[in-house]
């Protein structure tokens, strides 16, 4: 009887399990809430990063005694990188606390899942050859050469009130990829001699994956930089406070602003197609611009690779 309760138990226990699962993964399914998306990124980075750990233990195990010096050397190499390219600077060891401190900036999370993916799939390379060699291009080829990751805007800001709006247009952008895109505004020069001189990148985390149900959507941003404040909004209604409430976003006062675009994904498929279309001003906007605040510029953006 003993054995029985306890097999009970344990099978309960297994069904329990596999509901929260279920639960979990149809909230990401379609993720409401920036928090919501963020958490389900920081899933999907957990995954990676246990793939990541697994195929490079299997590799170590395989590959020639060439071959594994030279990769603990490349290894030791990404990490330094994708460090120093997404300004992370948490060392106290503490894994969970750095996927918690990882996901207040969201501008560094978007560069974190970009560099955690190509190294994916630089290791499934590795393995499927069971050598160090390079991956056969599969980034889209553009007419210059250049991949864009990152737009920023051309005229850095201060103080004013400002407003913009970009369109992200969901099932197309899933026809080409998966990505995950950073949409806000961060400093655009270090506050030198300032406690915490780079402040923090402020905005909106947007995830498109091959299963979810998406839909075009229009995000607007209202910079308040006379007050320290960002209010977002989605296709119009603004989320946790309009713009002059005491809602929104806090940001730093006095320093230096412009609007950022990342992308885990080269951006010029989603650019070329207008899935992704940045507003600043230099066209009517879909939404009424708040009272008091004027378009952000009326120039062009600036692209980075």
């Amino acid at each position: 009887m003993r054995l029985f309760n306890r097999l009970s138990q344990i099978a309960i226990l297994a069904l329990l399990c596999a509901a929260a699962s279920g639960a979990a993964h149809a909230q990401c399914d379609h993720p409401k809430t920036d928090a919501a998306r963020a958490d389900c990124i920081k899933t999907e980075l957990k995954g990676s990063d246990s793939t990541i750990n697994r195929t490079y233990g299997e590799l170590l195990k395989s590959l020639s005694p060439e071959d594994r010096t030279a990769l603990r050397t490349e290894q030791r190499a990404w990490i330094k990188t994708r460090d120093q390219q997404c300004g992370l600077t948490w060392s106290k060891g503490d894994r969970e606390a750095w996927f918690e401190d990882l996901l207040q900036d969201y501008q560094k999370t978007v560069c974190v899942v970009r560099l955690t993916n190509d190294r994916v799939s630089a290791l499934a390379n590795y393995q499927k050859n069971n050598k160090l060699a390079p991956a056969a291009e599969s980034a889209p080829v553009v007419a210059d050469g250049q991949l864009i990751y990152e737009l920023q805007s051309a005229q850095p800001k201060t103080s004013g009130k400002w407003y913009f709006e970009v369109k992200v247009d969901g099932p197309a952008i899933q026809k080409l990829a998966e990505v995950t895109l950073f949409v806000g505004v961060a400093q655009s020069a270090p506050a030198a001699g300032a406690a915490n001189e780079n402040g923090q990148a402020s905005g909106s985390i947007v995830m498109i994956r091959r299963n979810q149900n998406l839909d075009t959507g229009t995000l607007g941003f209202a910079l308040d930089l006379d007050n320290g404040k960002l209010y977002t909004s989605q296709d119009g209604a603004w989320q946790g406070g309009a713009p002059g409430t005491a809602g929104g976003i806090d940001i730093l006062k006095g320093r230096i602003y412009k609007a950022y675009l990342n992308s885990s994904a080269a951006m010029n498929p989603f650019l070329k197609t207008h899935a992704v279309d940045l507003n600043y001003g230099d066209r009517g906007f879909v939404y009424h611009v708040p009272d008091g605040y004027k378009p952000l510029e009326t120039g062009q953006t600036v692209a980075q690779q």
